[in-house]
């Protein structure tokens, strides 16, 4: 008898251990939002205060799916799944395996799931400030071009950063690897900014007497920087170079302006972005996910460029802005906001969708319709077919690239 009880209490503590660190024994998990964190800060600002939400214990289910990250190899969820949680380490390429693990994992049913791709990045003040979160409708991949070093530039020349396929600054690229820009659902940014504006976001005394550096009289370019925190539309770079200063951020700006057609407003630099929705296009394509259903959101944590009077060297390196933490806090403010109101007004509003009205996808075309920015659509304005189809869109591709009158060293 003693045997069995004592065999019967480890049971019972395998099982209760089993239950708080892995996924029980049921079919795939369908979450209503699927989280998406770069790195450890950014992640913990949610699991730290999740419970404050009343959505339950996102650390209750860790499901461990392979290709995840080796340093964070498992997706946190509430005991429902109606909310979980990945970390899918910075930078392009770590985001784009752990979010191709995520979509193939045959743990998820993806398809109803709205992502929000939440994190920190630079800050640009001629839109923002430190702590302010930012909705985008655009990612622009702006570091995927030609580079000369400034050193060796023409004497009139302002950057050594050229399109593929073009000899001058500022000109777009004749030469589309098809990662350039995305596109997002239009209404569901600004159905995702209406929750954020909900929120009370985290302010502190050092960052507002940095921000106040950027305050001048008269005309300002710089006013939103001296301004606190808020939430604002605008849109977001993804480049793997963490670039700083005033050239590099205006060349930036220019080239997110003129790949969007004049749409794109860059206020916010990230490393993975693109990568990411890269992964959730190939998935739309096979009808994993609704691309429909991707809300992207950054805190600003610092300023692209310095203030008048800092050089760039001096803002990068030894001036601390004192913004990562008040962007940390405002992941979750204002996360969480939109979070709540997905999963609580699921089926008056989320559950069937907001429809876009704009393009969505990437700049080829490949989900169907016509792309508002870039060379038109490789597939003529039909969706790619699932699994490649018959092929030939890479020839496809090439013809078109013909049409541009292209150099073809090196790009195709």
């Amino acid at each position: 008898m003693a045997r069995l009880l004592s065999f019967l209490l480890q049971l019972q503590h395998l099982v209760r251990h089993a239950s708080a660190s892995s996924a029980p024994c049921r079919g795939p998990i369908a979450p209503r939002v699927m989280i998406i964190s770069m790195w450890t800060p950014e992640a913990d600002s949610w699991h730290r205060r999740f419970h404050e939400s009343e959505l339950g214990n996102l650390s209750a289910v860790a499901v461990a799916s392979p290709g995840l990250s080796m340093l964070f190899p498992h997706v946190s969820c509430t005991e429902d799944g109606r909310v979980c949680q990945v970390t899918v380490g910075e930078g392009e390429v770590n985001a784009a395996a752990s979010m191709m693990a995520l979509v193939l994992s045959q743990r998820f049913n993806l398809g109803q799931t709205y992502f929000l791709i939440a994190g920190i990045a630079g800050v640009n003040p001629r839109h923002a400030t430190l702590g302010s979160v930012a909705l985008s409708r655009f990612a622009v991949q702006v570091a995927l071009q030609y580079e000369i070093d400034p050193r060796s530039l023409p004497a009139n020349w302002t950057t050594g950063y050229i399109a593929y396929g073009r000899d001058y600054p500022f000109e777009y690229p004749s030469i589309t690897y098809g990662t350039e820009v995305f596109e997002l659902n239009e209404r569901l940014r600004d159905a995702a900014l209406a929750l954020a504006s909900r929120a009370s976001l985290t302010d502190d005394q050092i960052s507002r007497q940095y921000r106040a550096r950027y305050a001048a009289r008269g005309q300002n370019p710089f006013a939103a920087a001296a301004r606190p925190p808020s939430v604002v539309k605008c849109d977001c770079t993804t480049s793997d170079v963490y670039f700083s200063g005033t050239r590099l951020s205006q060349v930036f700006e220019k080239t997110t302006e003129t790949w969007t057609n004049g749409t794109g407003v860059y206020c916010m630099t990230a490393q993975e972005e693109n990568a990411t929705l890269e992964v959730l296009v190939r998935a739309a394509i096979e009808s994993i996910v609704d691309f429909s259903r991707i809300i992207v959101m950054r805190t600003g944590s610092d300023f692209d460029r310095p203030p008048p009077g800092v050089s760039d060297w001096e803002h990068l390196a030894t001036v601390d802005q004192n913004g990562f933490n008040i962007a940390i806090d405002n992941i979750y403010n204002a996360g969480i906001e939109i979070v709540k109101g997905i999963v609580t007004e699921w089926d008056p509003v989320f559950r069937q969708g907001i429809v876009p009205t704009n393009y969505i996808g990437d700049i080829l075309g490949s989900l169907g319709g016509i792309p508002d920015f870039g060379l038109g659509s490789v597939t003529g304005g039909k969706p790619v077919a699932p699994a490649g189809g018959r092929g030939g869109l890479a020839k496809r591709r090439t013809r078109r690239l013909g049409r541009f009158a292209l150099r073809t060293g090196g790009g195709l």
